[in-house]
């Protein structure tokens, strides 16, 4: 004797909708991730951006100025973002330092010219400070200030 097979039945309505939460989580979840990709695509090309008029301007590259920074010991009296180990608190924090108005608590704005001159010759700028003469090149002085003025 066959077997009899049950008659087939059209799916009901509730049969054919994806299931509610997980739909709405997947497409929650998807406009999230598309929102973040294009908040950081907009920020890193602002910051890439933003560096590369520094650089064009002050004539430094921003990268050769972490090494330079850590051979002269810039960290051991500066807190510099981004540069390993450079966590000191003798000397104020170098965050945010292109938007300050004084350098070393002499001159008008500041500009990358006396950045430049500070951060170099500090003592023929200003005799009484405690931050040293480095003796920097013109290049690691330039590369340096594009540093501080683009990633800080």
């Amino acid at each position: 004797m066959a077997k009899r097979r049950k008659p087939a039945t059209r799916p009901t309505t509730a049969d054919r909708r994806p299931h509610s939460s997980t739909f709405w989580w997947t497409a929650w979840v998807t406009a999230g991730v598309a929102v973040v990709l294009v908040g950081t695509t907009g920020t890193i090309r602002s910051n890439s951006s933003h560096e590369a008029a520094v650089v064009q301007q002050v004539g430094g590259d921003a990268e050769r100025a972490i090494p330079a920074m850590i051979r002269n010991g810039c960290g051991g009296c500066h807190e510099i973002p981004g540069v390993p180990g450079a966590h000191g608190s003798v000397g104020p924090s170098l965050q945010g330092v292109a938007e300050r108005a004084y350098i070393g608590g002499h001159g008008g704005r500041t500009s990358s010219d006396a950045m430049m001159r500070w951060i170099s010759r500090a003592r023929d700028v200003d005799p009484k400070t405690a931050m040293p003469n480095t003796n920097l090149s013109p290049q690691e002085a330039r590369d340096i200030t594009a540093y501080l003025y683009a990633r800080t």
